[in-house]
């Protein structure tokens, strides 16, 4: 049976990231009446690949920081995100490793907020659960 770790994972990677935002998110930014001037939020934007021993796949961090006056980005602030979690790489759990960051700029939302993508490289061991059929 094959078994995918997304909660325990999202979990850890967002106890890891608060010093990035006090505002982390899993899947997808809440609906919330709450003012945040960021936040950040943590996905799997893409198909997992299983390999029996591993599984891989795409970690997306979505860094959001509220724009300034007449929606000019607020690009230092979303640096300052950029910087911390660029530090964390590798990100290392008992099971996976994050590497390979890369930047992607998305741009204003239509929602007062500018992101920026950072997408890195996942994978999961699976070795515990691999049975060998010789």
């Amino acid at each position: 049976m094959t078994r995918y770790y997304i909660s325990d994972i999202l979990k850890d990677v967002c106890a890891n990231v608060t010093d990035v935002s006090r505002n982390v998110f899993p899947e997808h930014r809440p609906a919330t009446q709450k003012q945040m001037e960021d936040m950040v939020v943590v996905s799997f934007p893409v198909s997992w690949d299983d390999q029996n021993a591993y599984q891989s796949t795409t970690m997306r961090f979505e860094l959001m920081a509220r724009n300034r006056a007449n929606g000019v980005a607020y690009t230092k602030r979303l640096q300052e995100m950029a910087d911390v979690l660029m530090e964390k790489f590798p990100m290392k759990g008992g099971r996976y490793s994050v590497t390979k960051p890369r930047v992607v700029m998305k741009g204003d939302d239509g929602l007062g907020f500018t992101v920026w993508f950072v997408q890195a490289k996942l994978i999961v061991n699976t070795t515990d659960s691999y049975t060998n059929e010789l």
